[in-house]
């Protein structure tokens, strides 16, 4: 079948438009040069991150629960060829017997077909860049002779992974200003500290709260700051943490920061954090549609987050909502998955973590 180039870049646009449509973009990427699969990655805080082609999927996921990603020597090189203006083959960042006996190679990747194949780094998303890859190709010089197409093609791509960037912060945006309308000071921020966007609330903090310093956030107690860093360091794991803040001995805040605003395989706003400042003094209640924004969760999963943050057991939350026990446990075990916490108590704190002014806030606004 002819390749169909303007049918692919109108492909390519789209996903950069609706993020979701990635996987089978790359899928029709891979499908046009002769190659098993494609994928997008990221490298932030030493996780790698990723977006897979359909079919690829599964062996990307085995890829990083084997360790192998840990190990990735073709990946870190042709990152440290990130300046090359286009794609790379596996046997320009290695040899070719490097191609047989590393271990990635003699392992994983020969014995799966997915040996050959190429790749190129996107600057300007984050300080690593996106990586793209192309694998399984039948040969090293079927690979090659792919290079001159793709690197036509990788402009198109690489404007497409910016649309996504851009996609992902409006989303960001909009989180932050939620939070605004329901009494709560929230930002985003970079994992180096600094400020994506900030609501009006938040911003107003900024000069007694928080001090901006060489263009990073910092928390003007010096004792809640320590607190402050030791915290971005657990959320660049992709661990949520909430900690104090004394701003003085009537003004007690928590801030709770949380992973950014993506699931594992949602790349294009990797390097973030959201901030949300909890006001100790008011009177709160949940706000079930808010979890639900802010954690990607489904309807169900927000409303069994909120029922057992106000107290109620599992058995509890089956009979209020007229499922079984297992079927809570499933929403339940989902929601650990996005709220990136492991343990029911982890969990409930976060949600509490989430309350907004409730009666009092109504009161103001009458």
């Amino acid at each position: 079948m002819p390749f169909d180039e303007d049918a692919l870049i109108g492909s390519i646009y789209e996903a950069g438009l609706m993020p979701a449509l990635w996987p089978s973009a790359l899928q029709l990427l891979a499908n046009e040069f002769g190659a098993k699969g494609a994928l997008l990655m990221f490298r932030a805080a030493d996780v790698e991150r990723w977006i897979a082609s359909n079919e690829l999927a599964p062996v990307m996921q085995a890829f990083v629960d084997q360790g192998w990603a840990e190990h990735n020597v073709r990946a870190a090189r042709c990152r440290a060829a990130g300046s090359h203006p286009g794609f790379l083959t596996d046997l320009d960042v290695v040899s070719i017997e490097e191609s047989e006996n590393l271990p990635v190679y003699a392992d994983f990747l020969n014995p799966r077909g997915l040996g050959a194949g190429v790749a190129t780094v996107i600057p300007g998303i984050g300080s690593d860049g996106l990586m793209l890859t192309l694998e399984g190709f039948e040969s090293h010089a079927a690979a090659k002779a792919a290079v001159p197409l793709l690197n036509r093609l990788r402009p198109h791509l690489a404007r497409a992974s910016a649309i996504s960037g851009r996609m992902k912060l409006e989303q960001a945006s909009a989180a932050t200003a939620a939070l605004a309308a329901i009494g709560t000071a929230a930002a985003v921020l970079t994992s180096g500290a600094t400020v994506i966007n900030a609501n009006r609330l938040f911003i107003a903090r900024i000069g007694t709260t928080f001090v901006e310093r060489y263009n990073r956030l910092t928390i003007a107690d010096p004792v809640s700051n320590n607190l402050f860093q030791q915290a971005m360091e657990t959320v660049r794991r992709g661990l949520g943490q909430s900690i104090p803040i004394q701003q003085s001995d009537e003004s007690r805040f928590v801030m709770h920061l949380l992973p950014s605003l993506h699931s594992a395989q949602d790349i294009f706003l990797s390097d973030s954090l959201l901030v949300v400042i909890d006001d100790l003094s008011s009177t709160t209640a949940l706000d079930t549609g808010i979890i639900q924004k802010l954690y990607d969760l489904t309807p169900s999963e927000a409303k069994v987050a909120n029922l057992l943050a106000q107290n109620y057991t599992i058995i509890d939350a089956a009979r209020i909502l007229a499922v079984s026990v297992e079927t809570i446990r499933s929403h339940l075990k989902r929601t650990f998955s996005k709220t990136g916490v492991a343990r029911q108590s982890d969990l409930l704190s976060r949600m509490r973590g989430m309350a907004i002014q409730s009666e009092a806030k109504k009161s103001d606004d009458l």
